[in-house]
């Protein structure tokens, strides 16, 4: 969210009092608060998050509604990238 093009989207695409939000945060250089400024409705509306299943679960719809190469970029709460990816290769063994 600290790229102006990813919250630009967000706005355009119904999420401007979250942007705004996260505008604040940056602005005050407060992680917390942006994170927390991210609502479940983004989060759930524009990415796949939670338990492995769920996760499976929303590739799959995507494929079902049509999508044939979705870009999957992970992250981790417990670790940095190369642990999110390890993750997700866990998850699609």
């Amino acid at each position: 969210m600290a790229l102006p093009n990813y919250r630009n989207y967000s706005i355009e695409a119904g999420y401007e009092a979250e942007m705004q939000a996260v505008i604040a945060a940056l602005a005050a250089r407060d992680n917390e608060a942006v994170l927390a400024a991210m609502s479940d409705r983004w989060l759930d509306d524009c990415t796949l998050s939670g338990p492995v299943s769920r996760v499976r679960d929303g590739i799959e719809a995507w494929f079902d509604a049509g999508v044939t190469a979705p870009v999957v970029v992970p992250s981790s709460t417990s670790g940095g990238q190369a642990k999110a990816f390890a993750e997700l290769f866990a998850a699609f063994a």
